[in-house]
């Protein structure tokens, strides 16, 4: 794993801006060669291969991080019960309850809301907008659940994300199910 990590027990996890920092430190520096005029196009070129290294590497943690929390969110949704797995695991099971995500989740549903109201203009959206307007009142209820501060699982959290996010979700593709029976089950799973 990268450098530069935040600490979770043992675990150290990728952290992109940590990763880029001592770069982009470096490009400052190279900088700094500027004020002298023989050196001022050397101190820009300089700082700019810094600061593309710097990206490059943020770039590569981010990568890391995704492909961490992907391999854990698998290990929560093949736990029929709960997880108490792994350092990783349970890194991932936090940060998917936690109030930021629960929030954002619930804006998610808003917004799908909002474009699937009849009085807004169709728009690119692959929403289903009439199969929304007919669960309003469910997608209602799982967005004030995800409000509500009672404790959600890692696992209901995962499936609503699924439900909102992938193209082949009830939500946008007619063939994937009924979205009544989708929503019932994120309900049920957010459950502890």
């Amino acid at each position: 794993m990268a450098t530069h990590a935040p600490s979770f027990g043992r675990l150290e996890l990728p952290r992109p801006s940590r990763a880029a920092l001592p770069l982009l430190a470096l490009a400052l520096v190279a900088l700094s060669l500027e004020a002298s005029p023989q050196l001022r196009l050397a101190g820009a070129g300089a700082a700019a291969c810094f600061a593309l290294a710097g990206a490059i590497r943020a770039e590569r943690a981010r990568a890391e991080l995704r492909s961490i929390r992907r391999s854990a969110d698998r290990v929560i949704l093949a736990s029929a019960v709960g997880v108490e797995g792994s350092e990783v695991v349970r890194w991932r099971t936090l940060e998917l309850v936690a109030p930021a995500t629960r929030n954002g989740l619930a804006r998610e549903i808003e917004q799908s809301l909002r474009r699937a109201d009849p009085a807004r203009m169709p728009s690119a959206s692959p929403l289903r907008r009439g199969v929304a307007r007919r669960h309003r009142e469910l997608l209602q209820k799982v967005e004030a659940r995800m409000v509500d501060g009672r404790p959600v699982t890692a696992r209901g959290v995962l499936l609503l994300r699924r439900l909102l996010r992938e193209p082949h979700s009830p939500l946008y593709d007619e063939h994937a199910g009924d979205l009544s029976r989708a929503l019932a089950r994120v309900l049920v799973e957010l459950e502890p």
